[in-house]
């Protein structure tokens, strides 16, 4: 599979000082693709594959490692992605952080042109992303439900999409830089910088927030496209509250995008706007004007 996420979420419920997360992707066959170990005691971090070198036997190694850039902490929520582009192409990343650095240069052609670009290093693993079959996640000290001491796993994403987590959720401003700063933006964006080239997905697809307010754009123009989109983005008509489709339902409230190169929605998706919170916002900005806010 390629252009997938898979997102687990979680909170530290007590002491995680001795807590270890493990997290991979196998094969039928119960072979690592790839994986990565968490260490909160050791503030570090490090990714494994199954050695390609090895013809004879699966054998396990390390590949990276480095330090955590933020510190598990009791009470905080986490998120770890996988992000598979291609076969030997991966990317995880655990609370923004992108757990590699290094780039290499690839080439392509259009046409008759020669195009290069830089990618993120390839995967040296035994094993492709398309002879995937599960995911593994797991923490120790404690079990993953104890009721102390350990990361508690609580929610699962998975396929062409993003999430973000709900106590989030009625706030589209924390929501959007949530997802930004785990998308391909730049890493030089001020004050807010994205992974660039370790990043899960484009940034247009964050959600957009109705004049820079917490409140969700009713009309959601850019929502991550699927298999079943033919290429193109979504457009979603939302609860500007929560963010979510109406009613929960995908299929009568999102539809395709105008066609590849026009961009677009055919829908405005007025009948669901809230004027009440129309006129909160507004109100707000007449009385404390905010160049600075983000649409």
């Amino acid at each position: 599979s390629s252009g997938i996420n898979a997102e687990y979420g979680g909170k530290f419920d007590g002491d995680p000082s001795t807590s270890v997360i493990q997290a991979g992707y196998y094969t039928e066959e119960n072979q690592l693709i790839y994986g990565i170990t968490i260490d909160c005691a050791n503030k570090k971090w490090s990714s494994h594959v199954t050695d390609p070198e090895d013809k004879h036997q699966d054998r396990v190694k390390s590949w990276l490692h480095g330090h955590l850039a933020t510190e598990c902490e009791s009470g905080a929520i986490f998120d770890i992605w996988l992000k598979i582009h291609q076969p030997y192409m991966m990317s995880w990343i655990f609370n923004g952080q992108a757990f590699q650095f290094d780039t290499r240069v690839s080439f392509f052609r259009h046409g008759r042109i020669k195009i290069e670009r830089t990618r993120p290093l390839k995967v040296p693993t035994k094993y492709g992303s398309n002879k995937g079959k599960f995911f593994t996640v797991k923490a120790s000290a404690d079990s993953i439900w104890a009721s102390s001491g350990a990361a508690r796993f609580t929610r699962l994403t998975w396929g062409q999409c993003i999430s973000w987590p709900r106590s989030m959720q009625e706030n589209c401003q924390g929501a959007r830089q949530w997802v930004q700063a785990r998308s391909k933006m730049s890493t030089q964006v001020e004050p807010n910088p994205g992974l660039g080239k370790f990043g899960s997905d484009m940034q247009i697809f964050s959600p957009t927030c109705f004049l820079g307010s917490k409140y969700y754009n009713w009309l959601q123009e850019s929502v991550h496209p699927d298999r079943r989109s033919q290429g193109r983005s979504w457009c979603c008509c939302v609860d500007m509250v929560t963010g979510r489709t109406i009613d929960d339902d995908d299929e009568a409230s999102c539809a395709m995008s105008l066609a590849e190169g026009q961009g677009g929605c055919e829908r405005s998706c007025m009948e669901h706007v809230k004027t009440g919170l129309v006129e909160e916002v507004m109100a707000d900005m007449e009385s404390e004007p905010d160049e600075s806010l983000m649409l």
